[in-house]
């Protein structure tokens, strides 16, 4: 994992050395979770790439990366529509999980497979800006349709989704320091192929970023996100807390964001029902279907 984060370190910065950089620009992604109340400008397009490592489990080895591909579009300065193709790889050798039957077990579940894992639509609508009306508050809702389970890599049977955020951000010291906060809220349908009933779950998340531009284009700060799962959209299943930096460059012509979250806290933690170690030599976290690093990089591209 440190070796995946030095290369990305490493090419953000001989990325960002090849030109000057201004202030932040409107649709950036400052942090690799957390999003920001600004949307595409009306009439402009924007494509950006995001690529999401996930890595250690409670035991054996677990390594997973996300890719997702979007197009943006600012149908109004206010509202912006986006379309996402989503896919993924993993690479797991005796690893937990929640959903796959082995994977409960002791001597976990093992799987190598790629897969495109689905597509979803996004739309965003900003209701305040926080540099004409000092807060900025958005609504956003995101449609999906996934084929493949991003946790244990298994085939889903028209699984369908859908994920909500009320966006609050505030910026001080002439837009220097900015400071973002996300309410999410996301229903499940979710049906395993091969089964015959479906399962529902509801997640709901909270996203806290704070940044500081330190430099013209070149912002470092800090991410939180705390995950909450119920089963059946009512029997808690488990918290999870991560925390980390974020760093941002942006340019006229692109942006890039490097992320690193490391969990923190998970609930509930060491043996479980089973007998099943959920948190390995980790103390007091939850490593049985979430991973204790995740690492973010995104590319953008407005025009």
């Amino acid at each position: 994992m440190k070796k995946n984060v030095i290369i990305a370190l490493l090419g953000l910065a001989f990325a960002g050395a090849l030109s000057l950089a201004p202030e932040a620009q409107a649709g950036e992604g400052l942090f690799s979770r957390a999003y920001t109340t600004e949307t595409t400008p009306e009439g402009h397009f924007e494509i950006e790439q995001l690529v999401r490592g996930r890595y250690e489990r409670s035991f054996g080895t677990y390594n997973a990366y996300d890719f997702k591909t979007e197009l943006e579009y600012g149908v109004t300065d206010n509202f912006q529509a986006s379309i996402y193709l989503n896919a993924g790889t993993m690479d797991a050798h005796g690893a937990p999980d929640d959903d796959d039957p082995k994977g409960s077990q002791p001597g976990g579940f093992t799987r190598v497979n790629s897969y495109f894992q689905g597509i979803s639509f996004e739309f965003i609508y900003r209701v305040l800006s926080p540099i004409k009306d000092g807060f900025g508050l958005a609504f956003y809702i995101e449609p999906e349709f996934d084929f493949q389970d991003i946790h244990n890599g298994l085939r889903y049977d028209r699984t369908m989704a859908t994920e909500y955020r009320v966006l609050f951000q505030k910026n001080f010291m002439d837009d220097q320091l900015i400071l973002v906060y996300n309410l999410v809220f996301e229903n499940e349908f979710i049906r395993f192929q091969g089964e015959e009933q479906w399962a529902g779950e509801f997640d709901w998340n909270n996203e806290i970023g704070l940044t500081y531009r330190f430099a013209p284009g070149f912002f470092a700060g800090l991410e939180a996100r705390n995950h909450n799962e119920f089963g059946d959209f009512v029997n808690h299943e488990h918290s999870v807390y991560w925390a980390g930096p974020a760093f941002h460059y942006a340019s006229q012509s692109w942006w890039g964001t490097l992320g690193v979250l490391m969990q923190v806290y998970g609930d509930p933690h060491g043996v479980d029902e089973n007998g099943v170690d959920i948190s390995g030599h980790n103390g007091n976290l939850f490593l049985r279907s979430h991973e204790k690093w995740e690492v973010t990089a995104k590319v953008g591209f407005p025009f």
